[in-house]
C-alpha cells in the first residue's frame, strides 16, 4: 500500500475518535498515546461511563452524534479504551478507505501483548462471534473481505454512517458490531481488514467474566441480534401477522415467487425488478 505523502497529510481533515471509558485510567492513558503518535491529526471524545454506564453501543453513537452530521469530517474512528494503535494504523485505515470508495467500514488487525493474533477477520457472528485468527509468519498486506469488523477499533466512513444511521441500540453491549457491519453490506457498503494497520487488544480484555449484570446484558444482546437476523421473531414482533407467520408460510411463498421470476425471466426488464 502507498504511503500518503507528508504535504497531503499536513492538509487532510482531523479524524474524531470516539472511546466509551469506564474506570481504567491506565489503558486509557496508553490508548491515548497511541493516537499521540499518529501521523493523522485525531480529535478526540471520550463517552466517560464511570457514573452511568451506558455501555458501548449508545457511548459510540453519542460520539457520532458529535460529528458526523457537521460535515466537517470523512472518516471517524471508534475504539475500546484498552486498544493500543501501531504508529501507522491510522495512515493505513485511511488510505484503505481512501483507495476502496466502497468500504464502509476499515479495521486493523489486533494482537495480543506477545504479538499473538486476536482477530484477523470475523467468522460466524452468531451467537458469540468468533474471531479468524493467523500465524505471524503468513502476513498479507492488501486488504481483505470479512463479514463483520470487531469493535474494538473500526473507521467509519461518515457518508455511510449518514445513509445508513446510527448503530443499534438494542445491542448494548456486544454484537452491535457485527449489526452494523452487515446493516452497511446489506446496503452496498463493504467491511475490510487493513493487515497493515495493527492494534494491540487481547481477547476478552473488555469484560469480565464474573460480572453477572455484563453477562446477561451480553446475553440479552445476543438474543435479540439472532431474533433480528436469523429466527424472523423481530419480524414477528412488528408486523401485522405476527406470531401467525410460519418459517414453512415464508418458505413457500419466496419459492413461489423464485419460480414466478424464472418462468418470466424472458419478459420482465431487469430494470423493472
Amino acid at each position: 500500500m502507498r504511503k500518503i505523502k507528508f504535504d497531503i497529510i499536513k492538509k487532510m481533515k482531523k479524524i474524531p475518535v470516539i472511546i466509551p471509558f469506564f474506570k481504567d485510567h491506565n489503558a486509557l492513558n496508553e490508548a491515548k498515546e497511541s493516537l499521540a503518535i499518529q501521523k493523522i491529526a485525531t480529535e478526540i471524545f471520550i463517552r466517560d461511563n464511570t457514573n452511568d454506564n451506558i455501555l458501548y453501543t449508545k457511548a459510540i453513537n453519542e460520539g457520532l452524534r458529535k460529528f458526523c452530521f457537521s460535515n466537517l469530517h470523512d472518516y471517524i474512528l471508534v475504539m475500546n479504551q484498552d486498544a493500543n494503535l501501531s504508529p501507522n494504523c491510522l495512515e493505513v485505515l485511511f488510505k484503505t478507505m481512501e483507495d476502496n470508495p466502497k468500504c464502509g467500514i476499515a479495521t486493523p488487525v489486533a494482537v495480543d501483548s506477545q504479538g499473538n493474533s486476536t482477530w484477523y477477520g470475523g467468522l460466524e457472528a452468531f451467537p458469540w462471534g468468533r474471531h479468524r485468527t493467523k500465524e505471524n509468519k503468513d502476513k498479507e498486506f492488501e486488504p481483505f473481505h470479512t463479514p463483520w469488523a470487531n469493535g474494538a477499533c473500526m473507521m467509519f466512513r461518515v457518508n455511510m454512517i449518514k445513509e445508513i444511521g446510527l448503530l443499534d441500540e438494542n445491542m448494548r453491549f456486544i454484537c452491535s458490531d457485527a449489526d452494523y457491519s452487515f446493516t452497511a453490506r446489506s446496503r452496498g457498503w463493504e467491511i475490510l481488514v487493513a493487515p497493515g494497520a495493527i492494534i494491540e487488544h487481547a481477547l476478552g480484555a473488555s469484560a469480565s467474566l464474573e460480572n453477572d449484570w455484563l453477562n446477561k446484558v451480553k446475553l440479552a444482546d445476543q438474543i435479540y441480534f439472532g431474533e433480528k437476523w436469523l429466527s424472523g421473531d423481530l419480524y414477528k414482533k412488528l408486523a401485522y401477522e405476527g406470531s401467525k407467520l410460519t418459517m414453512l408460510m415464508v418458505v413457500d411463498e419466496l419459492r413461489k415467487s423464485k419460480a414466478y421470476l424464472h418462468l418470466n425471466k424472458k419478459t420482465i426488464k431487469t430494470e423493472d425488478i
